[in-house]
């Protein structure tokens, strides 16, 4: 090997040496709480009276399901938000559902609706709306009602022909069986409120949500339910489970029926700087997660900031009843403001403090894009208004 290419093989290895460990330490020294800024890059009206709210989005078609936020009506509405067909689906006809708060497109040509009820019970639609079967759902007991009009608890897909639903269900076991006054902290190793719905067999199996590295579920320390949120990314095979109190985020491998390699992220802000609370404690004092979202190969972490003890404690004392005084709602208006945490990968990137638009995220979809529905203007409501926002990349 003569001198010159001796040297320039050895600058080549020290250059790629330099390049790598450059790129390593940049990504160790991200900033987790620095400002990330997203930007509207579109938006869709959609020209209806009712106050709507997007269920899911069918790429291939590109078609949005929406539903009315407190009426029964569904609509179709294309990428450009056009109506392309409506249905009212909630009542008690052959083709409806009595009560419904949930939907997702199953493949092209059928749709699934979550019923609210006793089993939680599923119902399949064709592309004409017409119900195919009703499907048991895996509600076992009565524990709690969540509503909330953009969050999405369930997702449903069509997997070598087979029709699979992947969801949360609060009510997934029978509370007698599962007492926190005489279980404790134990609660969490034994509680399943996952399901994975196995239409082509009928069966279905119950996951437990509750992360394994999750710190209540380790030291079996109770902290109250706490049931976890579920988001799960089909395109990447990926899933994540947020548990509203703590602060990690878990990440999974998805295969199509469990879910592996469990990943914790931790998540901070400086508006979450609180210890777990005692579990008998207003859980509005402390600034628990309320969603998480995944949109293309990022997560979206939601919470909203605590009332301060006193202010709290100066409502409580008025009575039972304060929760109906008008001057309540102000106070939760000034003090629950909703902040973000965005994850990327295995660790957290920033934060976003405000949308760029004022509104509620109501959507994320696999190519990276979050739907936010605009919120009420001062003039009265004639349409519907839904933002595209992406994140800048720096």
């Amino acid at each position: 090997m003569n001198k010159s290419f001796l040297f320039v093989f050895i600058a080549f290895i020290s250059f790629t040496l330099f390049s790598c460990s450059k790129k390593e330490s940049t990504t160790a020294s991200l900033d987790p709480i620095r400002e990330l800024q997203f930007e509207v890059v579109d938006s869709i009206m959609v020209d209806v009276l009712e106050d709507l709210v997007i269920l899911d989005y069918q790429e291939e078609l590109d078609q949005f399901m929406m539903k009315e936020r407190r009426g029964g009506k569904v609509l179709l509405v294309s990428g450009e938000g056009d109506v392309i067909g409506e249905v009212e689906l909630a009542g008690e006809g052959p083709n409806q559902v009595s009560m419904i708060l949930e939907g997702r497109f199953l493949g092209k040509d059928r749709f699934v609706f979550k019923e609210i009820s006793a089993n939680m019970d599923f119902h399949l639609f064709d592309r004409d709306f017409q119900k195919i079967e009703k499907i048991k759902g895996p509600a076992i007991g009565l524990n709690a009602i969540f509503i909330s009009f953009f969050r999405q608890t369930f997702t449903a897909w069509v997997e070598d022909e087979n029709d699979v639903i992947l969801g949360e269900e609060v009510n997934s076991y029978n509370p007698g069986d599962a007492d926190p006054e005489k279980i404790g902290g134990e609660f969490y190793n034994q509680v399943k409120t996952g399901f994975l719905y196995d239409l082509r067999q009928d069966s279905i199996k119950y996951l437990n949500l509750y992360p394994e590295s999750w710190g209540p579920r380790k030291t079996t320390r109770w902290i109250g339910q706490s049931f976890p949120f579920l988001t799960v990314d089909l395109a990447r095979k990926k899933a994540a489970i947020l548990p509203p109190i703590g602060d990690h985020l878990f990440l999974y491998d998805f295969d199509g029926k469990s879910l592996a390699n469990e990943i914790s992220v931790a998540l901070s802000h400086p508006e979450r700087n609180q210890e777990i609370p005692d579990v008998s404690r207003e859980n509005l004092l402390y600034p628990s997660f309320s969603d998480v979202k995944s949109f293309g190969e990022y997560q979206l972490v939601i919470f909203y900031t605590a009332v301060p003890e006193d202010v709290f404690n100066e409502f409580r004392a008025k009575g039972e009843d304060y929760r109906q005084d008008p001057e309540w709602r102000k106070a939760q208006a000034k003090y629950r403001n909703p902040h973000y945490i965005i994850v990327k990968g295995d660790q957290q990137i920033g934060v976003l403090n405000k949308l760029p638009v004022e509104g509620n995220v109501n959507l994320g979809l696999s190519d990276g894009t979050l739907i936010v529905k605009a919120a009420d203007g001062e003039v009265e409501r004639d349409y519907n208004l839904f933002y595209k926002l992406r994140l800048v990349e720096k």
